[in-house]
């Protein structure tokens, strides 16, 4: 059970990567396009965060991969939070785009107390719920 997850969260991890190349690595102006794209990979951290997180809480990983896992997503959730803080937008988009920064930085958060308290199986299961509802992941 371990590796088919770890096979999922390495999946999820491929696509993050291919939707941060095709964004364009969160430069320039946020077009519709880009908030699309932006949206996905905030999603597409959500739902890698779940996995980890819900292995976390079954007790399946040790506390140094949960911690690591957990701080390389968390630099993900941060770096995309500031972008689209910072980045200027499309006219008409700029409450949404401002919104799905806080949305990243909420998720940037979460996974630093995941990274905080690793194998803490309580910590890992509540926020395991909140990365899944965030994320819409199945």
């Amino acid at each position: 059970m371990l590796l088919r997850e770890k096979t999922a969260a390495v999946r999820l991890a491929v696509a993050l990567a291919a939707a941060l190349v095709l964004t364009g690595c969160n430069g320039g102006t946020v077009d519709r396009h880009a908030l699309t794209n932006d949206a996905a990979t905030v999603g597409s951290i959500n739902c890698e965060s779940w996995l980890l997180a819900r292995a976390d809480a079954r007790g399946r990983l040790t506390a140094f991969f949960a911690r690591e896992q957990a701080e390389e997503l968390q630099i993900q959730a941060a770096n995309l939070a500031d972008a689209l803080a910072t980045r200027p937008t499309a006219s008409g988009l700029e409450a949404r785009v401002r919104a799905k920064a806080h949305e990243a930085g909420v998720l940037s958060l979460r996974l630093r107390v995941l990274h905080a308290h690793p194998n803490d199986h309580a910590v890992a299961a509540r926020l395991a719920g909140q990365f899944k509802q965030a994320g819409n992941c199945s």
